[in-house]
């Protein structure tokens, strides 16, 4: 039980000490409710879940044990709870004396009812309420009013973020998972592509046809490459390192100097700047120098400068070429890809990656040339880094949730055990398995024994083939791919 509580400022404080803390959302919202209710001088104080459309209230958290007036796991209809007038109004609900009162809410088995609305991510969540058998003697002030209010409002905060952080993980297994399999597949069928149309050539003198798919799949493999280089850039370290960026220029600039003989380089750097970064600033700067060698002409220039400023390193790769394409200019400042809007290649939108990375910012300036400057927080600035996750992020998220449903491939990720804990659209089509049901199933029970059991002495392979009534299918299993996670990729032969 809390302690008592005699002030307003002396309730806030102990609320702000108690969401501070390192701790679960329950127990934040257990702590918080039992403040307030100590506070408002009530005896119970809960937390609902409420879905209107279904008219279900339950409560999620609660100040009460299994015998008490609001115990948690209660459950009713909405529509005959206080909370739905809560939920109907724009102000918190503050009934004080509920048989004495002008309402035509009628009273059940408490006297003193106070409500606020909890609202997640624009959408409606719940209720923060605290009652009391025993009518109060005075109405809720003010004060305790804007308490109650705060309450809300801070697990409200704590929830967006518990499922921010949810979502972000998600997401991250998710990307492991595409960056693996499907640049695996991309790099296997575009060398088999490369190989043929090789062969074509030889076969077949001044085969133009022939040299344009060489061409063409050296170039995705080399985006494929790119990709690989800057997942293993971003996911090698989890903690920024102390790095003096202007050895890491000049490093740089002398392997671009030896892969392009013809390219000339300016550089302005200090002596000695160190500062707390990923390892994939580097690759983020290699990307830049690689787009001035090999787009700005016959004899390219750069000019790369790196200073601080304002709490921040600025780290800048100019040359005098034509200027990025309009389309680039938006790939590259916005870090999104549109049916409309396709950059040529993963180097430049990496770049915002690395940016976005580092909790930085990317300026692009087409006036004379291309300059693109990458604004990086120095290590003072570093402190004030938090763990949030930005929309972008779970932007970029949703669109590689969209690139794993849609997929060719039928793709399904394992736990350690054989549960299934996601398939694609594809796969559930190969294995005859619709809707949500194949989630929690072992493996085994995808495939019917009948026409080719797929089990965990099946899998332990590797890979293999299953021979079924009317369709061969050829499988292969990715071990950790993820956390605790594989990944099985199901084809039609």
């Amino acid at each position: 039980m809390s302690q008592a509580v005699h002030s307003a400022d002396e309730a806030r404080h102990q609320l702000y000490e108690i969401m501070k803390r390192d701790a679960s959302f329950e127990q934040k919202a257990t702590e918080a409710l039992e403040l307030g209710r100590a506070y408002l001088n009530v005896d119970s104080g809960f937390l609902t879940r409420v879905d209107t459309e279904a008219d279900h209230w339950e409560t999620v958290i609660s100040t009460d044990g299994t015998d008490g007036i609001v115990p948690p796991g209660m459950k009713a209809n909405l529509s005959g709870m206080y909370c739905r007038y809560t939920l109907e109004r724009e102000s918190p609900l503050a009934l004080h004396d509920i048989p004495d009162q002008d309402t035509e809410i009628q009273p059940e088995h408490f006297d003193c009812y106070h409500g606020t609305t909890l609202t997640v991510d624009g959408e409606t969540y719940g209720t923060v309420c605290f009652v009391a058998r025993e009518s109060r003697s005075e109405a809720f002030s003010e004060a305790e009013t804007m308490f109650a209010e705060l309450v809300s409002r801070l697990l409200e905060h704590e929830l967006e973020h518990e499922r921010q952080r949810e979502q972000l993980s998600r997401q991250t297994s998710l990307v492991n998972v595409l960056d693996r399999v499907l640049r695996h597949n991309i790099r296997n069928e575009l060398t088999i592509i490369r190989a043929n149309a090789r062969m074509h050539s030889e076969q077949h003198d001044e085969c133009v046809e022939c040299e344009q798919i060489v061409t063409a799949a050296d170039e995705l493999i080399g985006m494929s490459e790119t990709a690989r280089q800057l997942g293993k850039a971003i996911n090698a370290d989890l903690d920024r390192r102390p790095r003096d960026l202007a050895t890491v220029v000049r490093s740089v600039v002398e392997q671009a100097r030896e892969m392009y003989p013809n390219l000339t380089v300016d550089v302005d750097t200090p002596d000695r700047l160190v500062v707390a970064v990923y390892p994939s600033v580097e690759t983020a700067l290699w990307e830049l120098l690689e787009n001035v060698a090999e787009h700005t002409g016959e004899r390219p220039h750069a000019t790369i400068s790196l200073s601080e400023a304002d709490d921040r390193v600025h780290l800048e790769v100019a040359d005098d070429g034509p200027g990025l394409p309009d389309s680039e200019q938006d790939v590259l400042q916005a870090g999104t890809e549109t049916q409309l809007a396709h950059g040529s290649g993963l180097g430049l939108w990496s770049v915002y990656w690395v940016a976005l990375n580092h909790r930085g910012e990317l300026r692009l300036d087409t006036t004379d040339g291309t300059r693109v400057t990458l604004l990086l927080p120095n290590q003072a600035a570093d402190e004030a880094i938090g763990s949030h996750s930005d929309p972008q992020i779970e932007r970029a998220g949703e669109r590689y949730e969209t690139a794993f449903e849609s997929a060719p491939t039928g793709l399904a990720i394992l736990a350690e055990d054989g549960e299934v804990l996601e398939a694609n659209a594809h796969a559930k089509r190969l294995l005859d398995c619709g809707g949500e049901s194949e989630r929690g199933l072992p493996v085994s029970a995808l495939v019917d024994a009948t026409t080719g059991p797929l089990d965990d002495d099946t899998l332990s392979a590797g890979q293999g083939r299953l021979e079924r009534a009317d369709q061969t299918l050829s499988y292969r299993l990715a071990t950790d791919v993820g956390a605790g996670q594989n990944l099985l990729v199901i084809e039609e032969q």
